[in-house]
Order: C-alpha cells, then sequence, then structure tokens
C-alpha cells in the first residue's frame, strides 16, 4: 500500500482532482489541513478578546478545518482527513515522515491569473525541497475538473542511475490514469556541436553517438513502462534545445497537463537545490509536476 499525504488549504483543487485522475492503484490517503497562529491573528484574538470568544474562535476555525479535510477525504478512495497545526511546512514535513509516506501531494497555491500557470507558493516550495518524499505539485488545468479524463504526461529523463531509479518509483506508485506517455531526453545541439569542434581527431561525430545512445536507452524506458502498463500510449522523443525549452515543447507537443521527473538524491544539500531542472519546473513549470525521489 502507497502512504500518500495529501496537504490541502481551503480549496482542495486542484490537487484532489489531479490525484483522482491519477488514480494510484494501491494508494492510502490522508488529507490534512494545517492550522497556524496566523489563522486566528485576523480575529484580533492578541488584544481585546474575552478568553471565551477566544475559545470560541478557535473551535470555530477548528471545526472549519475539519469539515475541510473530512469532506475532500471522501473525494479520494482508502482516505482519511484530519487537522494539523503549525507552521504548514513544516508540520507536513513532520507528518509525512510519522506516515512513512511515499508521496507528498500539494496545491501551487499562488495562481498567476486564470488560464495561466501558477508560481509555487512558500508550503509548496518548502514541501518540495524539504521532502525526503517523492512530491506531486498541483497546477490548476483548463482539464482538472473532468474527473473522468485520463491525463497526458511527460517523463523526462536523462537516463542516468538516479533517473532509472525514480523509474521504479514511478511504476511502484501505479497511476493507472495515466492514457498517453511521452519519454523524453534532450541532447542540445550547440553543447554536442562544440564537443566536435574541439575533438576532430576522434574521427566520428560525438554529438551522432550521444543522440543515438539516448534514443536507444529512451527505447528501453518505454519498453520498461509498457510491460507495466499495456493500455498506455508511449512515446519517445530526443530534442536538441536547451533544457527548460525542450520540456516546454514536449509538454505542449504531448499535450501534457503533468510533467515526471527525477529529483537529486537524499542529501540535505541535494534536497535543498533539488537539481535545477526539477527547481526550475517545481517553482514555476507550466503544469503540475510529479518530482520522484528513490528510497535509499
Amino acid at each position: 500500500m502507497v502512504q500518500v499525504l495529501v496537504g490541502v488549504d481551503r480549496q482542495t483543487a486542484p490537487v484532489v482532482p489531479l490525484l483522482k485522475r491519477l488514480d494510484l492503484s494501491y494508494a492510502h490517503f490522508e488529507l490534512v489541513h494545517t492550522l497556524s497562529a496566523g489563522d486566528y491573528l485576523s480575529y484580533g484574538i492578541e488584544g481585546a478578546r474575552t478568553p471565551d470568544e477566544v475559545e470560541s474562535i478557535i473551535s470555530s476555525e477548528n471545526r472549519h478545518a475539519r469539515q475541510l479535510v473530512e469532506s475532500a477525504a471522501r473525494l479520494l478512495p482508502q482516505a482519511k482527513g484530519d487537522v494539523l497545526f503549525g507552521h504548514p511546512t513544516e508540520a507536513l514535513l513532520h507528518r509525512a515522515e510519522a506516515l512513512h509516506a511515499e508521496l507528498v501531494a500539494v496545491n501551487a497555491s499562488h495562481a498567476r491569473s486564470e488560464g495561466v500557470a501558477a508560481l509555487t507558493g512558500s508550503v509548496a516550495r518548502g514541501v518540495a525541497m524539504g521532502a525526503h518524499q517523492s512530491v506531486l505539485i498541483a497546477r490548476p488545468s483548463l482539464l482538472y475538473k473532468a474527473d473522468d479524463l485520463p491525463l497526458r504526461a511527460v517523463f523526462a529523463t536523462d537516463h542516468s542511475e538516479y533517473a532509472n531509479r525514480c523509474l521504479e518509483t514511478l511504476i511502484d506508485l501505479a497511476p493507472r490514469g495515466i492514457s498517453h506517455l511521452l519519454v523524453m531526453s534532450v541532447a542540445p545541439e550547440l553543447d554536442l556541436e562544440f564537443l566536435d569542434r574541439e575533438l576532430p581527431e576522434l574521427g566520428v561525430s560525438i554529438a551522432a553517438s550521444v543522440r543515438q545512445a539516448l534514443e536507444r536507452r529512451s527505447e528501453q524506458v518505454a519498453k520498461r513502462l509498457a510491460q507495466e502498463w499495456p493500455k498506455v500510449t508511449i512515446e519517445t522523443a530526443l530534442y536538441t534545445q536547451p533544457i527548460h525549452e525542450a520540456i516546454d515543447r514536449a509538454l505542449d507537443q504531448a499535450s501534457a497537463e503533468l510533467l515526471i521527473l527525477g529529483a537529486k538524491g537524499h542529501s540535505l544539500l541535494e534536497r535543498l537545490t533539488l537539481g535545477s531542472v526539477s527547481l526550475h519546473q517545481a517553482i514555476s513549470g507550466p503544469c503540475s509536476v510529479l518530482i520522484l525521489r528513490h528510497p535509499d
């Protein structure tokens, strides 16, 4: 059973609809909403409120929070709700460790405007950078209310050893809601041309050899996934643009709503940096992002 911790704020969308559409085969969900001191300060309870008024306000906020998570929990199978107290990021990370969660799912939170991707808020960013677990950052989608529609996704890989381990993490999550997956890798043309110019004595094209190797490895990944997901349409593509431009192009060409990629390692430094590509997509990418971590 995969343990999934879901952080919900005042709005359960888009994270709950996205999880419904992902349809994780063996998941048990715990949905939590975190109350902090800031939730009460707007009432002015630090000033001229009587003890009874303060108690009434706190009880009311607690009740509303519990209603929120219990209502959201009814939308997911094998789910329960709870209310946490404290700093939202710290509370989520602590509960994830206590739950032995494999995945933490949160909303991106900060919307730019309707129809435009959401910037990652401080809580989601903190969870992505601080969690030992895989992290799902959910952003609004034109289709997120259509819970019965399958997902189209892009899996970005550099075919490193760690990326291959993250592939196994993805397989273990067993999402049944993906209908189309594009496995992409990147070989920036300018970088490879530079190598060919600098090493003409080799007598072979380094660029061509690298591209062939990446294409072959992507086909191996596609074959591995096809064994696990026989009903999913799986394609591969190699892009020659710079990495972020290549990811944007892949998402557009695949009409994808979800980007899947691996994070870097488990040390404190690696978790704080995430890897520049993962961090960029987590903070300001155009769509929802699933950042995979593989347990040591």
